[in-house]
């Protein structure tokens, strides 16, 4: 039982980062088919001990985030995820189950091609668009209205008399293969990482903080479902789709109606051989029961309708050499093994990598340099090698005895274990790796410090230790290569920022094995500060309801290690905040206040600022009004400190801030 409470833990934050990577960092590490096999093998093991279930497991909800960078918007219908399937066989049991389900003797599907873009959903009211937000959790998306409004096939006001009083219509954002590619060139030649396929531009390219910025990207837009409607009703999927091209909106030409399930697959084959015919990328088809009563009797899962599947297209494949294994060392000391392949055209993308995932998979494949072996890019993403198509070489490669960084001995922890480690705590990359996870976006958000600069940082000897951040100074960085005058404040500003970061993420961003983003936050709530946690006993862990027996050894061992001490006194004495904020004694001032922005802010980015108000319970909103219930202004503001005092509107600094933030409640 210990052994499978592992493994399911494992899966919950493993699939939790993959989310975070796919849908926030538009930086995917496994494929879309790898993905479903973590969530199925999580499924299947939450199926056999419901004892080990838990309510935000990701089995009971759908995949994605609300980015804080957006204020938020709440569906008042939650936008589900569709199931997938790789096989006619899966197809032909969902159809098994939905005639035996139905009372209707006449069935009707409509089957569209899955675009391979970005959700988003529109909301219209009296035939005007007010709100565009993408889908994010599914109950909880980002506004992303003056993004939406730059896209050329979205009307700004549908195109029909008598339009709906409120008609939320949902769809895919995407960017056709010659615009992304076109994109793609410029990029590189503003000496940009370019996005590694069409999904990843459209999404990085719809969140972006400026909306001419979005404007360029010549983003597209298909309709292909609705959520709240008044005003007008449809008695099918089809009926809804021709509502939509009246009004306005954009429909892919190949949509198929069908009764029979040999129909269905005969529409499959046709799709597969027509896929690479687009000037858009669509990596599978979506077929849906038609009729609107239909689809309420077969109703839904917990994150799922029962009405509707999508088959996704089977990987592409080829054959290249492998030309060398490369071992990278991660901040947690594992040895990762990548291959370096002769380059391959796989689904109109140049290849040259692959994901080799660890020795034992090395030594399963029977794989090594010299290789001639066969890659997929399964799911359209991250290629990776199937087996070997033939031998150039003898046996397999096996892990080095020596750390590549530091020349420290490799070890297995216990022979249950996969991965090889470097056992040294001084290596250096492990702790580049570490600098890189500490001050990412989820971590200490220490906006503009990439991997460039902590390069040139380390190169330069001005880190030694993480709380060397934190002494870092403008002269430090206005000599470094690329760096300005705005540059180099900027990022001395957000330094500074990141020190009120909540506790929960900066556990988050020391890197503890097994902890994950809200395994950070429920130890941070439970035990409210840092000082609490390392007078914590192994029992007080155990105690912890989410925290089984392994997540709470690493805990233990983790804040017991004096090393460990020694960064957070140094961080201590910097200044970095230690205290999770205690929303019983301040969510009074902050809760369900509407703030709004204005000007530059000194001590805070505009990101961390909301989120601190977000997570006191207040809320952050782009644009004034009535209810508007304070406005925190910096220097150099605009136009909205004067309409704050037209309206009345409590007009607070960084200092009164500070003061609320501290639950000081006499500036109100």
């Amino acid at each position: 039982m210990k052994d499978i409470l592992k493994r399911i833990t494992y899966l919950r934050e493993e699939i939790g980062r993959h989310n975070d990577l796919y849908y926030n960092e538009n930086n995917p590490e496994i494929s879309d088919t790898e993905y479903d096999l973590l969530v199925k093998e999580l499924e299947h093991l939450e199926n056999e001990n419901p004892l080990f279930v838990l309510k935000n497991s990701p089995t009971k909800k759908v995949s994605g985030f609300a980015s804080s960078t957006f204020s938020q918007v709440k569906h008042k219908v939650p936008m589900l995820s569709l199931d997938n399937t790789y096989s006619k066989e899966e197809i032909s049991k969902w159809y098994d189950r939905v005639v035996k389900k139905l009372s209707n003797d006449k069935r009707e599907f409509v089957i569209e091609p899955k675009i391979d873009g970005l959700s988003a959903t529109l909301t219209y009211v009296d035939g005007v668009l007010k709100v565009g937000a993408t889908r994010g959790d599914g109950h909880v998306g980002e506004d992303i209205t003056e993004n939406i409004k730059t896209i050329k096939d979205i009307p700004l006001r549908l195109r029909i008399e008598n339009p709906p009083t409120l008609f939320e219509v949902r769809g895919e954002v995407y960017i056709n293969k010659t615009d992304f590619e076109n994109l793609n060139k410029i990029i590189l030649e503003n000496g940009e990482q370019k996005f590694a396929n069409p999904r990843n531009a459209a999404s990085g390219s719809l969140r972006q903080k400026n909306p001419y910025v979005t404007s360029l990207r010549k983003l597209r837009f298909f309709a292909h479902s609705f959520g709240e409607i008044k005003g007008k009703n449809f008695n099918n999927q089809t009926e809804f789709l021709k509502f939509c091209k009246e009004c306005g909106f954009c429909l892919q030409d190949d949509l198929k109606q069908t009764s029979s399930l040999d129909e269905i697959f005969q529409y499959i084959d046709t799709m597969l051989n027509k896929r690479d015919l687009f000037n858009y990328e669509i990596d599978g088809l979506v077929i849906k029961v038609d009729s609107f009563l239909d689809q309420k009797e077969l109703g839904y899962t917990n994150k799922s309708p029962r009405w509707a599947i999508a088959f996704k297209f089977p990987a592409k494949q080829a054959t290249t050499k492998l030309d060398k294994i490369r071992v990278q060392v991660g901040r947690t000391g594992i040895i990762t093994p990548s291959a370096i392949l002769d380059p391959v055209g796989l689904a109109g993308v140049t290849i040259s990598h692959a994901t080799l995932h660890n020795f034992a998979e090395i030594e399963r494949l029977n794989v090594n340099e010299g290789d001639i072996v066969l890659v997929e890019r399964a799911g359209d993403v991250i290629p990776k090698i199937v087996k070997v198509v033939r031998k150039n070489s003898k046996g397999f490669f096996k892990a080095p005895k020596k750390c590549p960084s530091c020349a420290s001995d490799i070890v297995k922890e216990n022979e249950e274990e996969v991965a090889y480690r470097c056992i040294n705590p001084d290596c250096p990359a492990q702790f580049r790796r570490h600098l890189i996870h500490f001050v990412s976006r989820d971590a200490m958000d220490i906006e503009g410090f990439g991997i460039s600069l902590i390069d040139q940082l380390l190169k330069e000897g001005k880190i030694h230790t993480i709380s060397d951040i934190y002494h870092l100074t403008y002269e430090d960085f206005i000599n470094l290569k690329l760096f300005k005058e705005k540059k180099a404040n900027n990022i001395v500003q957000s330094i500074l920022s990141s020190k009120s970061r909540p506790l929960s993420k900066l556990i988050f961003a020391l890197g503890i094995r097994h902890v994950g983003e809200k395994t950070s936050e429920i130890i941070a709530e439970r035990f409210n500060n840092i000082d609490t946690i390392f007078n914590a006993s192994l029992e007080d862990f155990k105690k912890v309801p989410e925290i089984g027996e392994v997540l709470a050894v690493s805990l233990n061992n983790f804040f017991k290690n004096p090393s460990v001490c020694r960064v957070i006194d140094a961080l201590k004495v910097v200044g970095v905040n230690m205290v999770e904020p205690n929303q019983e004694k301040v969510g009074s001032v902050f809760n369900n206040k509407i703030f709004v922005l204005t000007g530059e802010l000194k001590n805070y980015t505009r990101e961390n600022a909301s989120e601190i108000i977000k997570s006191l319970g207040g809320k952050v909103l782009s644009s004034l009004s009535k209810k508007t219930d304070f406005i925190l202004a910096g220097e150099n503001v605009g136009s909205k400190l004067q309409k704050a005092k037209e309206l009345n509107i409590k007009v607070i600094d960084e200092v009164k801030f500070e003061k609320l933030i501290k639950g000081q409640n006499a500036i109100l």
